[in-house]
């Protein structure tokens, strides 16, 4: 059995090496190309939830713009009290430091 198998490598020398200097070939050129390509993926996933995020955000910002457009006035105090330190005549204001 060993020496039929040992015959027949022996018979196919030539193609067997040629099979096998073709397949290194294909790995060393796929090899780079599927590198590139998991590395892209990972990217396009990255890229994916950074754009829901955006999303999100911007969403955000468009109800605002729409509260601070129809001058909502519970949402103008909020935003006077918190970004703004303002408080109403008369309120005394209490700051807490901060360690």
């Amino acid at each position: 059995m060993a020496q039929e198998i040992k015959d027949i490598l022996i018979r196919h020398q030539k193609p067997l090496l040629w099979a096998v200097g073709l397949i290194i070939v294909v790995v060393i050129f796929l090899g780079s190309s599927f590198h590139s390509l998991v590395h892209n993926k990972l990217e396009m996933r990255k890229l994916t939830r950074q754009s829901a995020l955006l999303d999100e955000q911007h969403q955000e910002l468009l109800r605002k713009m729409d509260l601070l457009k129809k001058k909502d006035t519970a949402y103008l105090e909020e935003v006077a009290r918190t970004q703004y330190n303002m408080i109403k005549p008369g309120e005394i204001q209490f700051r807490i430091p901060q360690d």
